[in-house]
């Protein structure tokens, strides 16, 4: 390799590895906090049930979002509120939310007005709402803690 080509492997490696992490889908707690910046919020709440930690930011916008972490710090749920949807990308992370788009897209020139979902053996997702009023969730049910019900997501997100 010569040394132009170990720089440039370099660089790479760097900034491979200081890219800010994020607390989606599958994720760890500990880039909460760099959601919480990356989204402009305040951290609002933290709640400890069980084994599920519901961590609370509200957005600028009004927005709240809840990310649920089990106790070995995994994110395994999601749910927002608000008068805006957040950035569901960042919520889901990139894979997820390609899939999310692919689910929802408009099928030809008609677009259908519906809540948008997503439903697969490991990957969950339910949002609806009008302008000024949004809710959803998104979940791993492979990934959630024993005894965990969606329900619970539901009822927190509207």
């Amino acid at each position: 390799m010569t040394s132009w080509q170990a720089g440039i492997a370099l660089s790479l490696l760097i900034a491979s590895v200081s890219a800010p992490a994020h607390a989606t889908l599958g994720g760890k707690a500990s880039t909460i906090e760099n959601d919480r910046i990356r989204m402009v919020g305040r951290k609002s709440a933290q709640m400890v049930q069980g084994e599920v930690t519901s961590h609370e930011v509200t957005l600028e916008n009004g927005t709240v979002t809840r990310q649920l972490t089990r106790a070995d710090g995994t994110v395994f749920a999601v749910s927002w509120q608000g008068p805006v949807r957040p950035n569901l990308n960042q919520l889901f992370g990139t894979s997820y939310f390609k899939r999310f788009q692919s689910d929802n897209a408009p099928v030809g020139r008609i677009r259908m007005r519906r809540a948008l979902a997503s439903t697969h053996s490991d990957f969950v997702v339910r949002t609806g709402g009008h302008a000024g009023a949004f809710w959803g969730f998104a979940f791993l049910p492979k990934a959630a803690p024993a005894g965990f019900s969606a329900q619970s997501l539901h009822a927190g997100a509207q």
